[in-house]
Protein backbone atom coordinates (compact mmCIF):
# COMPACT_ATOMS: atom_id res chain seq x y z
CA UNK A 1 0.00 0.00 0.00
CA UNK A 2 1.23 3.29 -0.73
CA UNK A 3 2.10 5.87 1.78
CA UNK A 4 -0.67 8.16 1.22
CA UNK A 5 -3.45 5.32 2.46
CA UNK A 6 -4.81 5.58 5.59
CA UNK A 7 -4.30 3.06 7.93
CA UNK A 8 -7.34 0.68 9.56
CA UNK A 9 -8.64 -0.95 12.64
CA UNK A 10 -8.70 -4.41 13.08
CA UNK A 11 -12.13 -4.39 12.67
CA UNK A 12 -12.09 -3.28 9.29
CA UNK A 13 -9.04 -5.40 8.41
CA UNK A 14 -11.52 -8.65 9.40
CA UNK A 15 -14.39 -7.38 7.65
CA UNK A 16 -12.99 -6.59 4.48
CA UNK A 17 -9.75 -8.77 4.51
CA UNK A 18 -11.42 -10.71 1.57
CA UNK A 19 -12.38 -7.86 -0.58
CA UNK A 20 -10.68 -7.20 -3.51
CA UNK A 21 -9.89 -3.39 -2.95
CA UNK A 22 -6.05 -3.56 -3.12
CA UNK A 23 -4.38 -1.64 -6.22
CA UNK A 24 -2.08 -4.31 -7.89
CA UNK A 25 -0.27 -1.09 -9.37
CA UNK A 26 0.71 -0.03 -5.68
CA UNK A 27 2.36 -2.51 -4.75
CA UNK A 28 6.40 -2.69 -4.53
CA UNK A 29 8.78 -5.63 -3.47
CA UNK A 30 11.89 -4.61 -0.78
CA UNK A 31 13.85 -3.48 -3.57
CA UNK A 32 11.17 -0.73 -4.44
CA UNK A 33 10.32 -2.35 -7.33
CA UNK A 34 6.99 -3.16 -8.69
CA UNK A 35 5.77 -6.49 -7.32
CA UNK A 36 4.27 -7.51 -10.18
CA UNK A 37 7.23 -8.05 -12.14
CA UNK A 38 8.04 -10.92 -10.21
CA UNK A 39 4.39 -12.84 -11.51
CA UNK A 40 6.04 -14.33 -14.27
CA UNK A 41 8.52 -16.14 -12.43
CA UNK A 42 6.57 -17.16 -9.75
CA UNK A 43 3.08 -18.22 -11.28
CA UNK A 44 5.69 -20.58 -12.98
CA UNK A 45 6.63 -22.25 -9.79
CA UNK A 46 2.93 -22.29 -8.55
CA UNK A 47 2.90 -19.46 -6.06
CA UNK A 48 0.05 -17.31 -6.68
CA UNK A 49 -3.47 -19.90 -7.32
CA UNK A 50 -5.47 -16.85 -7.18
CA UNK A 51 -3.79 -14.21 -9.66
CA UNK A 52 -4.71 -14.97 -13.18
CA UNK A 53 -2.70 -14.95 -16.34
CA UNK A 54 -2.19 -12.04 -18.75
CA UNK A 55 -1.59 -8.23 -17.58
CA UNK A 56 -2.49 -7.00 -14.60
CA UNK A 57 -3.36 -3.69 -15.40
CA UNK A 58 -6.40 -2.29 -12.44
CA UNK A 59 -6.23 -5.39 -11.16
CA UNK A 60 -7.17 -5.64 -7.22
CA UNK A 61 -6.44 -7.73 -4.57
CA UNK A 62 -7.45 -8.84 -1.08
CA UNK A 63 -5.83 -7.83 2.08
CA UNK A 64 -4.97 -12.01 2.87
CA UNK A 65 -3.59 -11.91 -0.92
CA UNK A 66 -1.51 -8.93 -0.44
CA UNK A 67 -0.13 -10.51 3.23
CA UNK A 68 0.58 -13.95 0.99
CA UNK A 69 2.72 -11.47 -1.82
CA UNK A 70 4.68 -9.99 1.54
CA UNK A 71 5.19 -13.47 2.70
CA UNK A 72 6.44 -14.38 -0.72
CA UNK A 73 9.36 -11.24 -0.87
CA UNK A 74 10.19 -12.18 2.68
CA UNK A 75 11.21 -15.32 2.06
CA UNK A 76 12.59 -14.41 -1.66
CA UNK A 77 14.80 -11.66 0.66
CA UNK A 78 16.03 -14.28 2.81
CA UNK A 79 17.05 -16.59 0.01
CA UNK A 80 14.76 -19.53 0.83
CA UNK A 81 14.63 -21.87 -2.36
CA UNK A 82 11.95 -21.90 -4.61
CA UNK A 83 11.22 -25.19 -4.74
CA UNK A 84 10.35 -25.20 -0.76
CA UNK A 85 8.32 -22.12 -1.20
CA UNK A 86 6.19 -24.01 -3.49
CA UNK A 87 5.41 -26.56 -0.85
CA UNK A 88 5.06 -23.66 1.49
CA UNK A 89 2.44 -22.39 -0.92
CA UNK A 90 0.53 -25.49 -1.26
CA UNK A 91 0.33 -26.16 2.70
CA UNK A 92 -1.75 -22.95 3.18
CA UNK A 93 -3.42 -23.07 -0.33
CA UNK A 94 -3.65 -26.55 -1.74
CA UNK A 95 -4.32 -28.26 1.18
CA UNK A 96 -7.19 -25.99 1.96
CA UNK A 97 -8.72 -26.52 -1.44
CA UNK A 98 -8.64 -30.04 -0.91
CA UNK A 99 -9.32 -29.92 2.74
CA UNK A 100 -12.40 -27.97 2.15
CA UNK A 101 -11.68 -26.03 4.73
CA UNK A 102 -14.30 -23.47 4.22
CA UNK A 103 -16.66 -26.27 5.05
CA UNK A 104 -14.78 -27.59 8.08
CA UNK A 105 -15.00 -23.87 9.27
CA UNK A 106 -18.78 -23.63 8.75
CA UNK A 107 -19.33 -26.57 10.73
CA UNK A 108 -16.87 -25.52 13.53
CA UNK A 109 -19.07 -23.10 14.50
CA UNK A 110 -22.08 -24.99 13.88
CA UNK A 111 -21.17 -27.29 16.50
CA UNK A 112 -20.44 -24.57 19.22
CA UNK A 113 -23.97 -22.85 18.67
CA UNK A 114 -25.11 -26.25 18.55
CA UNK A 115 -23.80 -26.92 22.01
CA UNK A 116 -24.25 -23.86 23.78
CA UNK A 117 -27.89 -24.22 22.22
CA UNK A 118 -27.95 -27.47 24.71
CA UNK A 119 -26.57 -25.37 27.33
CA UNK A 120 -28.55 -22.11 27.46
CA UNK A 121 -31.47 -20.81 24.92
CA UNK A 122 -29.07 -18.86 22.16
CA UNK A 123 -30.00 -15.20 21.59
CA UNK A 124 -32.50 -14.49 18.85
CA UNK A 125 -29.03 -13.26 16.64
CA UNK A 126 -27.93 -16.62 17.67
CA UNK A 127 -30.50 -18.72 16.49
CA UNK A 128 -30.67 -16.38 13.17
CA UNK A 129 -26.73 -17.41 12.95
CA UNK A 130 -27.52 -21.20 13.01
CA UNK A 131 -29.95 -21.14 10.39
CA UNK A 132 -27.62 -19.00 7.95
CA UNK A 133 -25.27 -21.82 8.80
CA UNK A 134 -27.49 -24.75 8.31
CA UNK A 135 -28.44 -23.11 5.14
CA UNK A 136 -25.29 -22.18 3.87
CA UNK A 137 -23.99 -26.19 4.35
CA UNK A 138 -26.80 -27.24 1.59
CA UNK A 139 -25.59 -24.58 -0.63
CA UNK A 140 -22.66 -26.50 -2.65
CA UNK A 141 -22.16 -23.68 -5.39
CA UNK A 142 -21.11 -21.16 -2.32
CA UNK A 143 -18.91 -23.61 -0.43
CA UNK A 144 -17.02 -24.58 -3.88
CA UNK A 145 -16.84 -20.51 -4.19
CA UNK A 146 -15.36 -19.71 -0.83
CA UNK A 147 -12.35 -22.61 -1.48
CA UNK A 148 -10.94 -19.59 -3.59
CA UNK A 149 -10.80 -17.65 -0.51
CA UNK A 150 -10.41 -19.64 2.53
CA UNK A 151 -7.16 -20.96 3.68
CA UNK A 152 -4.88 -22.27 6.18
CA UNK A 153 -2.82 -18.73 5.88
CA UNK A 154 -6.56 -16.51 6.55
CA UNK A 155 -7.94 -18.64 8.86
CA UNK A 156 -4.36 -17.63 10.96
CA UNK A 157 -4.40 -14.00 10.58
CA UNK A 158 -8.40 -14.01 11.26
CA UNK A 159 -7.33 -16.25 14.48
CA UNK A 160 -4.86 -13.72 14.96
CA UNK A 161 -7.34 -10.91 14.91
CA UNK A 162 -10.17 -11.97 17.40
CA UNK A 163 -8.22 -14.01 19.80
CA UNK A 164 -5.92 -11.11 20.35
CA UNK A 165 -2.50 -13.40 20.11
CA UNK A 166 0.32 -13.02 18.63
CA UNK A 167 0.42 -15.28 15.76
CA UNK A 168 3.21 -16.48 13.09
CA UNK A 169 4.26 -19.15 10.58
CA UNK A 170 7.30 -21.12 11.55
CA UNK A 171 9.27 -22.62 8.30
CA UNK A 172 11.67 -25.03 8.26
CA UNK A 173 14.19 -26.85 5.58
CA UNK A 174 12.09 -28.38 2.49
CA UNK A 175 9.04 -26.60 3.12
CA UNK A 176 8.13 -27.87 6.45
CA UNK A 177 5.93 -25.49 8.10
CA UNK A 178 4.39 -25.07 11.60
CA UNK A 179 1.68 -22.52 12.68
CA UNK A 180 1.75 -20.60 16.10
CA UNK A 181 -1.05 -18.73 18.26
CA UNK A 182 0.30 -17.60 21.38
CA UNK A 183 2.23 -20.47 22.73
CA UNK A 184 0.77 -23.28 20.77
CA UNK A 185 2.47 -24.39 17.70
CA UNK A 186 0.49 -26.65 15.56
CA UNK A 187 0.36 -28.25 11.68
CA UNK A 188 -2.67 -29.66 9.77
CA UNK A 189 -0.09 -32.03 8.03
CA UNK A 190 1.65 -34.58 10.40
CA UNK A 191 5.31 -33.92 10.97
CA UNK A 192 8.10 -34.09 13.66
CA UNK A 193 9.38 -30.76 14.12
CA UNK A 194 12.10 -29.25 16.84
CA UNK A 195 11.04 -25.58 17.93
CA UNK A 196 14.61 -25.28 18.41
CA UNK A 197 15.68 -26.43 14.86
CA UNK A 198 16.75 -23.49 12.80
CA UNK A 199 13.87 -21.89 10.87
CA UNK A 200 12.50 -19.04 9.44
CA UNK A 201 9.89 -17.11 11.69
CA UNK A 202 7.12 -14.68 10.01
CA UNK A 203 4.91 -12.80 12.16
CA UNK A 204 1.46 -12.00 11.69
CA UNK A 205 1.19 -8.86 13.66
CA UNK A 206 4.38 -7.74 11.78
CA UNK A 207 2.27 -7.87 8.27
CA UNK A 208 -0.43 -6.33 9.83
CA UNK A 209 1.18 -3.44 10.40
CA UNK A 210 1.42 -2.35 6.88
CA UNK A 211 -2.93 -1.58 7.14
CA UNK A 212 -3.31 -1.14 10.41
CA UNK A 213 -3.31 1.71 13.18
CA UNK A 214 -0.59 1.15 15.65
CA UNK A 215 -2.43 2.03 18.66
CA UNK A 216 -5.55 -0.26 17.51
CA UNK A 217 -2.53 -3.19 17.20
CA UNK A 218 -1.48 -3.10 20.14
CA UNK A 219 -4.66 -5.04 21.32
CA UNK A 220 -2.93 -8.48 19.94
CA UNK A 221 -1.17 -9.81 22.95
CA UNK A 222 2.84 -11.08 22.57
CA UNK A 223 2.80 -13.92 24.50
CA UNK A 224 6.01 -13.12 26.08
CA UNK A 225 4.18 -10.28 27.99
CA UNK A 226 2.61 -13.00 29.91
CA UNK A 227 3.41 -14.81 33.02
CA UNK A 228 2.55 -18.60 33.45
CA UNK A 229 -0.87 -17.68 35.79
CA UNK A 230 -2.05 -15.68 32.69
CA UNK A 231 -1.15 -17.54 29.83
CA UNK A 232 -3.21 -20.59 31.89
CA UNK A 233 -6.15 -18.58 31.87
CA UNK A 234 -5.92 -18.18 27.88
CA UNK A 235 -4.88 -22.03 27.93
CA UNK A 236 -8.25 -23.26 29.71
CA UNK A 237 -10.31 -20.36 27.56
CA UNK A 238 -9.15 -21.99 24.40
CA UNK A 239 -9.93 -25.04 25.63
CA UNK A 240 -13.33 -24.28 27.02
CA UNK A 241 -12.51 -25.30 30.32
CA UNK A 242 -13.44 -22.39 32.45
CA UNK A 243 -16.36 -23.49 34.75
CA UNK A 244 -16.13 -19.73 36.96
CA UNK A 245 -13.93 -17.14 36.50
CA UNK A 246 -14.04 -13.98 38.78
CA UNK A 247 -11.06 -11.17 38.15
CA UNK A 248 -11.12 -8.25 40.55
CA UNK A 249 -10.16 -5.40 38.04
CA UNK A 250 -8.11 -2.23 38.79
CA UNK A 251 -10.38 -0.01 40.91
CA UNK A 252 -12.59 -2.86 42.30
CA UNK A 253 -14.86 -3.28 39.54
CA UNK A 254 -15.03 -7.38 39.17
CA UNK A 255 -15.77 -9.41 36.27
CA UNK A 256 -17.23 -12.59 36.44
CA UNK A 257 -17.91 -15.76 34.09
CA UNK A 258 -20.16 -19.03 35.16
CA UNK A 259 -20.54 -20.92 32.49
CA UNK A 260 -23.20 -23.21 34.66
CA UNK A 261 -25.75 -20.45 34.25
CA UNK A 262 -24.09 -18.40 31.49
CA UNK A 263 -24.15 -21.51 28.97
CA UNK A 264 -20.43 -21.41 27.21
CA UNK A 265 -18.08 -18.37 27.20
CA UNK A 266 -19.17 -15.82 24.10
CA UNK A 267 -16.83 -14.06 22.18
CA UNK A 268 -17.49 -10.58 23.38
CA UNK A 269 -16.85 -11.52 27.46
CA UNK A 270 -13.42 -14.03 25.71
CA UNK A 271 -12.11 -10.73 24.33
CA UNK A 272 -12.52 -8.95 27.61
CA UNK A 273 -10.48 -11.32 29.28
CA UNK A 274 -7.92 -11.40 26.82
CA UNK A 275 -8.33 -7.60 27.02
CA UNK A 276 -7.85 -7.09 31.01
CA UNK A 277 -4.81 -9.61 31.01
CA UNK A 278 -3.04 -8.10 28.28
CA UNK A 279 -3.22 -4.69 29.55
CA UNK A 280 -2.29 -5.72 33.21
CA UNK A 281 -5.52 -4.80 34.33
CA UNK A 282 -6.32 -6.42 37.11
CA UNK A 283 -5.56 -6.93 41.07
CA UNK A 284 -6.67 -10.56 41.43
CA UNK A 285 -8.17 -13.15 39.53
CA UNK A 286 -9.50 -16.85 40.44
CA UNK A 287 -10.58 -19.91 38.55
CA UNK A 288 -12.51 -22.87 38.91
CA UNK A 289 -12.15 -25.26 35.32
CA UNK A 290 -14.44 -28.16 34.46
CA UNK A 291 -12.33 -30.70 35.60
CA UNK A 292 -12.26 -29.60 39.20
CA UNK A 293 -8.70 -27.31 39.26
CA UNK A 294 -8.38 -23.95 41.22
CA UNK A 295 -6.37 -21.39 40.58
CA UNK A 296 -5.89 -17.59 42.46
CA UNK A 297 -3.38 -15.53 41.99
CA UNK A 298 -2.23 -11.65 42.28
CA UNK A 299 -0.98 -9.33 39.60
CA UNK A 300 2.53 -9.69 40.17
CA UNK A 301 5.07 -6.72 39.47
CA UNK A 302 8.82 -6.74 38.99
CA UNK A 303 11.29 -4.21 39.68
CA UNK A 304 14.72 -3.36 37.41
CA UNK A 305 17.32 -2.05 39.16
CA UNK A 306 19.15 0.76 36.76
CA UNK A 307 21.75 3.19 37.60
CA UNK A 308 21.15 2.43 41.60
CA UNK A 309 17.83 3.46 41.40
CA UNK A 310 14.44 1.47 41.66
CA UNK A 311 12.12 1.34 38.37
CA UNK A 312 8.01 -0.53 39.38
Amino acid sequence: MNENNTLITLAEFKEFMFKQIVPLSDLKDYEGKPIEKLFPFWRRNNLLPFIHKGKHIDIEISFVQMIWLRILDTLRALSYPINDIEKVAEYFFKDAYFDELPKKNIEYNKQLLTEKKENTLLTEEEETLLLEIENFLQNENLLYVLKFDVNYLSNLINYCITSSLEAGILIYANGRVVEKIGQTTFSHKEIDFNMNAPHIYLSIKYFLEEFIDDEDLQKIIMPHLLNDDEKYILKELRNNNIHELNIRKKGGDIFRVDTASDGLISGAKAKEIKKILGLKNYEEVEISTRDEKNLSFKKKTKNFKMHNKTID
